[in-house]
C-alpha cells in the first residue's frame, strides 16, 4: 500500500506527519510480511502448513505435550488433562516441512511418541514463510 500526496502546498508539519504516516504503514507492513506463525494441532488431529504463492515454509520450534488444562480440552475428561508439564521439542516438523509451500502435519503419539501417558496432547508449531 503506498500513500501518494498531490497537495505541494502542505506545510512542514503536514509533510513530517505525512512521511511519518507512510514509515509507520511500511513498517506494519514488513512485520506482517515477516511475522511468525502460531499453530496448535490437537492430538489425533491433521493441519496443512501453507504460505503465499512463491514462498517456503520455515519451522522455527514444535512441541508435543501439554502446557495448560485449557487447550485442546473438549470433550475430555479432567483426569486427561491436569498433567501441565510434559512435553518434548521435535525436529520431525522442520524435517518434513521446511522448504516446502505446503505440508501436512498430524499431532500423535505414533509420530512424536508420548511424553505424557495418559494426557491428551497438542503439537505447538511456530513457523514463517520466506
Amino acid at each position: 500500500m503506498l500513500i501518494f500526496l498531490l497537495n505541494t502546498k502542505m506545510t512542514r508539519s503536514t509533510q513530517m506527519a505525512s512521511r511519518l504516516l507512510f514509515l509507520l504503514l511500511l513498517g506494519n507492513m514488513f512485520c506482517e510480511a515477516f511475522a511468525a506463525r502460531h499453530l496448535i494441532i490437537c492430538e489425533q488431529s491433521t493441519v496443512e502448513l501453507k504460505c503465499a504463492f512463491g514462498m517456503t515454509i520455515y519451522v522455527d520450534s514444535a512441541e508435543y505435550g501439554r502446557h495448560d488444562t485449557v487447550t485442546c480440552s473438549f470433550g475430555h475428561p479432567p483426569y486427561q488433562l491436569q498433567n501441565t508439564f510434559c512435553s518434548s521439542f521435535t525436529t520431525i516438523v522442520a524435517e518434513n516441512c521446511n522448504g516446502g509451500n505446503s505440508c501436512s502435519i498430524t499431532a500423535s503419539n505414533d509420530v512424536y511418541g508420548n511424553p505424557c501417558p495418559g494426557t491428551v496432547k497438542y503439537l505447538i508449531v511456530i513457523y514463517d514463510c520466506y
